[in-house]
């Protein structure tokens, strides 16, 4: 069953008569052209799903090495001028979002929370680019990188997939890329630092939604209560600055309090590492009533996997600064990564029985999933399933998760969730 729903995955989102439709819908191949989007996009999901590609020579190269016969193949020029269009970067923001929105019937039943409706995961990553786009994307570190593009992602925890991005320049705020408050009702979002947004905070709490973000150093609110992490109050420190409620003041290693910032009440919750000398801060309107002190701290140990998707995504799908000063080609490019990553964790995920390890996946994708690909651009229909069976096959022996030791599962994603809903 899982074989015929990656099966129906690939079908339905690189078929020739869909990819024209989208093509055409973003004006992206209006004409009959030589370079036909049924070979393209199957070419460069090769590209970035494999060898080490730096530069457009090497998509080029990757385009002509699918093409079965030699009339097929193309000279550089009017495959780069094909990417340079500015419609390709729409094209392939298109194809992520049919992507992302086409659902496989075999998800990641562990990774979920039942009190919420959805747990997502909010963070960004950038990285250089070629400097002749530093007009277009500004980096915050001139010296070292005139021109960076910034990358914010918004994924969900059960799916283990993104849901939905936004591209930007590095000097771009990024609080703008927040999920709009009034979406997240009876949803719970898990976000750094760099996030801290009180208006939204006060949207999100309207809207009947949840948030659990790391605070800063910075943080001074007024105390207005607090706990010990054994739940016994702390009246002495009502009426005090977070600042004045140092360790000299309260030796408790956790202390749980409801602050305010302004005209803003929030809940929030210290913890002293001995080992580093140091606080760590989360800002949260989960109730205390609902949630004690260690299980919100183990529950912002999930963000840990948007971070682990963003290692794949720049390792693994070539998510990098390409030899180019086209931004449409950079842009597009961007996408194109996204999209190599959505698709080979949406069918490696449908095709494993067992714990899959996306990271051994990942690592292993040039014997699994560029077959499968090379299968997809020559149209051999038996050849796909075949090659989806054996891709399932192998995984299995090859891509299973490490059992972990006792004294560390509880750390894990899925040790973390059991402590939780236990």
């Amino acid at each position: 069953m899982t074989i015929i729903n990656a099966n129906h995955y690939l079908e339905q989102l690189l078929a020739p008569a869909a990819l024209e439709r989208i093509a055409r819908l973003c004006k992206f191949c209006l004409r009959q052209r030589a370079i036909t989007p049924a070979m393209l996009v199957p070419a460069l999901l090769r590209a970035m799903g494999g060898d080490q590609v730096n530069d457009i020579a090497s998509l080029h190269r990757h385009f002509n090495a699918l093409q079965l016969t030699k009339e097929h193949q193309v000279s550089y020029k009017p495959f780069h001028n094909q990417l340079r269009k500015e419609s390709f970067a729409l094209f392939m923001k298109a194809l992520v979002e049919r992507a992302i929105a086409l659902r496989i019937d075999h998800q990641l039943k562990a990774a979920s929370l039942g009190a919420f409706k959805q747990v997502l995961l909010h963070d960004g990553t950038s990285f250089a680019v070629h400097r002749r786009l530093a007009a277009d994307f500004p980096g915050r570190f001139k010296t070292i990188s005139p021109a960076a593009i910034e990358c914010h992602m918004t994924m969900s925890l059960s799916e283990q997939s993104p849901l939905c991005m936004s591209v930007s320049a590095d000097t771009a705020g990024e609080r703008q890329f927040l999920p709009e408050a009034h979406k997240l009702a009876n949803c719970l979002l898990l976000a750094d630092a760099g996030y801290i947004d009180r208006a939204w905070f006060e949207q999100v709490n309207d809207a009947g939604g949840f948030y659990l973000v790391r605070g800063t150093q910075s943080l001074n609110p007024k105390i207005i209560q607090a706990w010990r992490g054994d739940g016994r109050e702390v009246p002495k420190l009502a009426g005090l600055s977070l600042k004045e409620a140092g360790r000299r003041r309260c030796r408790a290693e956790v202390l749980d309090m409801v602050v305010k910032s302004g005209k803003v009440e929030y809940r929030l919750i210290r913890r002293w590492f001995a080992e580093e000398k140091r606080f760590c801060l989360w800002m949260t309107n989960l109730p205390r009533a609902a949630w004690s002190a260690e299980q919100v701290m183990s529950l912002y140990r999930c963000r840990w996997q948007v971070e682990l998707l963003f290692k794949e995504w720049k390792s693994h799908n070539r998510l990098k600064g390409f030899v180019t000063g086209e931004k449409a080609i950079a842009e597009g490019l961007v996408w194109t990564s996204l999209l190599s990553l959505v698709m080979k964790r949406r069918v490696a995920q449908s095709v494993m029985t067992g714990k899959l390890s996306m990271l051994k996946a990942s690592k292993n994708s040039t014997t699994w999933w560029l077959p499968l690909l090379e299968a997809v651009a020559h149209r051999a229909l038996t050849e796909i399933r075949e090659r989806l069976e054996w891709a399932a096959d192998y995984l299995a022996k090859n891509a299973c998760r490490t059992k972990q030791r006792k004294s560390i599962q509880n750390r894990t994603l899925e040790g973390v969730l059991k402590g939780l809903n236990a």
